[in-house]
């Protein structure tokens, strides 16, 4: 489960940055403002930093749950 996990959690950090890439390539081609990129960066950035935070917690309390087990 741990090794699932953070595969999950790298998955997810390379899907965030691939949609923070998606922001700067839509401002470079028009379609967004600088500031409307900024703003969606910032959204993905902060989802990103929870759902690390989420993950480690996830993490800490399975390898605690494991040692109890034992």
């Amino acid at each position: 489960m741990k090794v699932d996990l953070r595969a999950e959690l790298d998955f997810l950090n390379r899907n965030v940055e691939e949609m923070i890439d998606l922001c700067q390539h839509a401002t470079e081609s028009g379609l967004w403002t600088s500031q409307e990129a900024t703003l969606h960066t910032a959204r993905l950035e902060s989802l990103r930093e929870k759902l690390n935070t989420d993950f480690r917690e996830l993490l800490d309390l399975h390898e605690r749950a494991e040692r109890y087990r034992k």
